[in-house]
């Protein structure tokens, strides 16, 4: 078996089950701040019931355990080096996500369906069907080659997305530093097509206490003939090119 679907309180219960006691604790705050001990008890009788009619469970040690075919999904859960996130926008312009797990046992996918009511781990066969995933996801077309289109500012970036966000049609003078003056124009129309929204890939790693710390980050901006990355966020100076495949695997 190769997924596993489970509900939020499925979830929690696993988390305890599991003995991963501060990710069960920080999902039930997360999703119920106000259920008393007793009240969580009653959930988590249920979600065992669930998981038991699942056949996913065993009881073993005088307590219900995951049995050994089904442990790997909720240790990946918890054990992962690092986590790649692929965010978008979906209709209504709310977030939604799909996140990477990279473990010692393979990596991972894991999508919250249902408004964050069920979640869904996937293994997958290698880092290259999570590229396709992430490829997929956010919709990307990638070109032949990586073209660099223009480098910005932190200020010229944060002006470009703020004039795409109120619909101006006015252009700004910094673009005409860019060489190929036709591609960042096609940039600067598909920034203005999505209102200065951007969806994003980002790397998480885990130190030695599993706290996470951001790794690397690129924006995604899908457009009518390119799609565009994004990268140097953290340094402050945007480098816009056209995606390609090589622009990608750098998250990864």
């Amino acid at each position: 078996m190769d997924q596993l679907r489970l509900s939020i309180e499925e979830l929690i219960f696993s988390f305890y089950s599991e003995g991963y006691f501060e990710q069960g604790m920080s999902l039930k705050e997360a999703y119920y701040p106000e259920v008393e001990d007793e009240r969580l008890g009653f959930l988590f009788e249920i979600a065992c019931r669930s998981l038991l009619a699942k056949g996913v469970l065993e009881f073993r040690n005088r307590q219900y355990r995951y049995k050994e075919e089904y442990r790997h999904f909720i240790q990946a859960m918890n054990d992962a080096s690092h986590t790649v996130k692929a965010s978008t926008f979906g209709e209504i312009d709310e977030e939604v996500s799909t996140s990477f797990h990279t473990t010692q046992a393979g990596v991972y996918a894991h999508q919250t369906l249902y408004d964050q009511q069920v979640h869904q781990i996937q293994k997958l066969k290698d880092d290259q069907q999570a590229e396709k995933q992430v490829i997929t996801f956010l919709n990307i077309q990638l070109s032949d080659q990586r073209t660099p289109v223009i480098t910005l500012q932190a200020e010229e970036f944060e002006t470009l997305l703020e004039q795409a966000s109120e619909a101006k049609d006015e252009w700004l003078s910094f673009l005409n530093k860019a060489e190929d003056q036709e591609l960042v124009r096609a940039f600067a129309l598909d920034v203005r097509a999505r209102k200065g929204k951007m969806d994003s890939l980002m790397k998480v790693a885990y130190d030695k206490n599993n706290q996470p710390d951001v790794e690397s980050m690129i924006f995604v901006i899908p457009g009518e003939r390119h799609s565009w990355l994004v990268s140097g966020i953290k340094e402050n100076e945007f480098r816009i090119e056209t995606a390609h495949r090589d622009g990608l695997r750098s998250i990864f």
